[in-house]
């Protein structure tokens, strides 16, 4: 159930770029292609249907992938109409994570879902199939090799080197004892262990265990999840992989975006580098660099000429890994996608990646904002609304906050303006007779004033600290709020992992998001479950 809702643009907790592209007419409208609306639907597909995408390919991944999880019949029929030509996508993204990460790659899987079925609703000549890219190629282990659960923060340790995808699950057993230990006596916490069990098993790798989880979770639901290291699908992209490799294509397409962007007051949310691409070896993912005629793999002795280079791409395109300048193109090359559906720093990239997409001859998808939500009980609404506040006020310092509150709740003025407003008149008046008599008592006298207004500001604090000892109780339950509801000053949803609120509510937890989602109004919801 929908308590409150709190549009993006208007609430602190998201970026500046955020809040600016969930404004209705944005400054940052002249580099999107399409408005985030079902109006636009019918356009983009015509667009969409000019670049061809290899079905058969991608239905021929899906089906192998797939092998190592248990499709229900709804997910059968999804992956087999890929090969129709009137599928198209609508995707959202992100890297594998430790049991799925925190709360919001579950709500852009949800977000994605909804949307096709708003889609679908409207466009009944097509269909609309939501997927799941797992970008699985990234190695930065420290970003996704924890996560939080009921406050506590689990992190897997591994020694493991490159594309985090691929690392086995060697060592994994210890966390997953004390995840299933702080599991087992909530209410939907066998349900849950049945699911991590499914997913960490010794065979599969950290990617396959994050596929299978979601698929776990929200394969019912209608939503493919696919994982985009694949040596077929990376032939699919091999011309764009030689055209960035061999002629640096965009670096200055998206250093002109970048410029463009900051002469409007943003800063650039990517590094373009000449070759946007990584290389992979054995237990290692390391950029590509070139020199003269001669690239190099940085920090390995591996080298090549230029010839040699064009025939390993022409032969192991799968060696190569894009960076998050080349993945968008990536994904858009391999589904026939109408929508990406993101978070704010997602977005922000994207939103570099026009100019690069129409040069590179790629279709550029429609960007829509996924949900954001918080989710809140009844005892905890009425508290906001006793001291008539918002969830968006919360973020405010705490200090500041508590103030602000104890102000309010003062039967008596505790600011003495009128006060203070009186002494400076005063004194100035003092001041004017004074130097009637002798011009350089002027400044002594502005000395005393400045004692004084300091008395006064003395005083305030004094008044202030009296009535929030007054109103102590009632600012402890504000604080106690706070600090459950945005610990360190982050949105549960950036931090607490799904689990957290299914091992209390169950599937509901799931249906009551989905419901009261809808990724193209660019609210903040606060729901209850």
């Amino acid at each position: 159930m929908l308590l409150d809702s709190i549009g993006i643009s208007d609430f602190p907790a998201f970026s500046k770029i955020d809040r600016e592209f969930a404004k209705p007419l944005t400054a940052l409208s002249n580099f999107v292609k399409w408005t985030p609306s079902l109006s636009s639907m019918e356009s983009i597909i015509n667009d969409r249907k000019k670049y061809l995408t290899n079905r058969k390919l991608l239905h021929e991944v899906l089906i192998d992938q797939y092998k190592k999880m248990s499709p229900n019949t709804t997910v059968n029929h999804l992956i087999e109409s890929v090969l129709e030509e009137n599928t198209f996508t609508v995707t959202t993204a992100h890297q594998p994570s430790l049991f799925t990460g925190p709360s919001f790659v579950i709500s852009k899987a949800l977000s994605v879902i909804k949307l096709a079925r708003q889609i679908n609703e409207q466009q009944s000549t097509y269909n609309i199939i939501p997927f799941f890219v797992i970008g699985s190629e990234d190695h930065d282990v420290d970003e996704l090799n924890h996560t939080y659960l009921f406050g506590n923060k689990i992190t897997w340790h591994t020694e493991q080197k490159g594309p985090v995808g691929r690392y086995s699950l060697e060592g994994i057993d210890e966390i997953l004892a004390q995840v299933k230990q702080q599991l087992i006596n909530t209410k939907y916490g066998e349900e849950l262990i049945k699911v991590l069990d499914r997913a960490y098993q010794p065979e599969h790798s950290f990617a396959e265990a994050f596929q299978i989880m979601l698929h776990e979770i929200l394969g019912p639901l209608g939503i493919i999840v696919l994982n985009t290291d694949d040596a077929r699908l990376k032939q699919q992209f091999k011309s764009l992989i030689k055209t960035e490799v061999t002629q640096s294509v965009s670096k200055p397409l998206i250093q002109k975006t970048q410029a463009e962007l900051s002469a409007i007051g943003f800063e650039p949310a990517s590094f373009a580098r000449d070759i946007n691409f990584f290389y992979f070896g054995k237990g290692f993912r390391d950029r590509i660099e070139k020199i003269g005629d001669t690239y190099s793999i940085f920090g390995k002795e591996q080298k090549f000429t230029t010839e040699e280079m064009n025939e390993e791409l022409d032969q192991h395109p799968e060696h190569f890994s894009p960076n998050v300048l080349m993945r968008p193109l990536y994904q858009e090359t391999i589904l026939p996608n109408l929508a990406y559906v993101g978070g704010g720093g997602e977005l922000a990239y994207w939103l570099e990646r026009k100019l690069q997409f129409e040069t590179l001859g790629v279709p550029y998808p429609m960007l829509i904002r996924r949900d954001s939500f918080m989710i809140m009980q009844q005892d905890q609404f009425d508290l906001l609304n006793q001291f008539n506040l918002r969830v968006s006020d919360l973020t405010t310092r705490t200090d500041i906050l508590l103030n602000q509150l104890a102000e309010s709740l003062s039967t008596h003025p505790i600011q003495l303006l009128e006060e203070s407003t009186g002494i400076q008149e005063w004194m100035d008046r003092i001041r004017s007779k004074a130097e009637l008599v002798d011009k350089t008592l002027g400044p002594s006298i502005d000395a005393e004033k400045a004692k004084l207004l300091k008395s006064i500001e003395h005083i305030e604090k004094k008044l202030l600290k009296a009535e929030k000892l007054k109103s102590e109780v009632q600012l402890n339950k504000i604080r106690k709020l706070q600090d459950k509801l945005l610990p360190d000053s982050t949105l549960l949803e950036r931090r607490e992992n799904f689990m957290t609120f299914y091992a209390e509510y169950g599937s509901r937890f799931i249906e009551t998001l989905l419901q009261d989602f809808n990724p193209l109004d660019n609210q903040f919801k606060v729901i209850k479950i």
